[in-house]
């Protein structure tokens, strides 16, 4: 089986006194963060997670990694699964690429996920809803044997949906945090579709090109302008919009949303109950099938498709 990296969290790192406004009486110590861990775990059992050591230990020494991603800036490789989409440690200053040949998404993360894992510094100091969403998300995906374009996304459908009934019934339906995870998972549900549809634009942008169709030159602007409309769009949703918008993030991105809006219909043709769902997500085939290329990557999903489509 082909994996291009570790897993990886998204994660913003923010100060120590960012999320101590996040909920009244939310855990502020280190000793607090740790003890939630446990309820968490605990939680986790009653929906039907296998037990997992992630996230037993805390290394305050380990800050973050410095990954980046790159690609050709004629082409949008299909998602972290693809070899096109080229992945090595660095950060911008300590690595060195033609900028007009490729596109580049440089990404410091605070954990990377595994068995084991542990708790980072810049992981501790996170927002209270980060922090509880980052921990269901990997420990979901230890539960599962899939590829990334898999993975991630239930991953994320599930580690919302457990963070909002945790956090529910921890802090009350009212209080920030579930609110917050609420608005998160409903805002990355809208973004999904913008980055599906320019994903779709700018294959066949890029199709016309290498087919011989366009000039480089006429392809680049016309890629410049898709990306502009792209950041509007995500703008409206976030208020804000990403300052790597180009080939290399879009295909990172589209890792998560490619399955995740069926993912959610699953969710919600099952009345929104989470144990059915992680039953039926357990359930997926072809875990643990080997891959060796993009077409048997594929192949997968569309045996998991054609599977979720059916528990619906």
């Amino acid at each position: 089986m082909i994996k291009i990296l570790p897993l990886l969290i998204i994660l913003t790192i923010v100060s120590a006194a960012a999320f101590s406004s996040c909920q009244p009486g939310a855990p502020v110590t280190e000793e607090q963060r740790l003890e939630l861990i446990e309820e968490i775990k605990a939680f986790e059992k009653e929906l039907g997670f296998l037990e997992t050591e992630n996230f037993r230990t805390y290394s305050p020494e380990i800050g973050a990694y410095d990954y980046l991603f790159y690609t050709s800036s004629m082409q949008l490789p299909y998602s972290l699964d693809d070899p096109a989409l080229i992945s090595a440690l660095g950060t911008r200053d300590s690595v060195s690429l033609d900028y007009q040949k490729y596109d580049a998404y440089f990404y410091s993360i605070p954990s990377i996920a595994g068995e084991g894992t542990p708790v980072t510094a810049s992981l501790m100091q996170a927002p209270l809803h980060r922090f509880i969403h980052i921990v269901f998300h990997e420990d979901w995906q230890e539960q599962i044997d899939l590829p990334y374009g898999l993975e991630e996304p239930s991953a994320e459908i599930i580690s919302y949906t457990a963070a909002m009934l945790f956090a529910r019934d921890k802090y009350g339906q009212g209080s920030p945090v579930y609110r917050t995870l609420k608005q998160k998972l409903s805002n990355k549900l809208r973004e999904s579709e913008v980055y599906r549809e320019y994903y779709d634009k700018l294959t066949a942008l890029y199709a016309q090109y290498h087919g011989g169709k366009l000039s480089e030159l006429d392809t680049l602007i016309m890629k410049a302008q898709l990306l502009e409309a792209m950041g509007s769009e995500l703008h409206d949703i976030w208020g804000g919009k990403p300052d790597q918008l180009n080939n290399a993030f879009i295909a990172f991105q589209m890792t998560y949303y490619r399955h995740m809006p069926l993912m959610h219909e699953v969710l919600k043709a099952n009345d929104f109950d989470l144990p059915e769902t992680i039953r039926i997500f357990l359930s997926m085939p072809e875990q643990g099938t080997d891959f060796n290329s993009l077409e048997q990557v594929q192949g997968i999903e569309a045996s998991v498709v054609d599977y979720l489509s059916r528990n619906m």
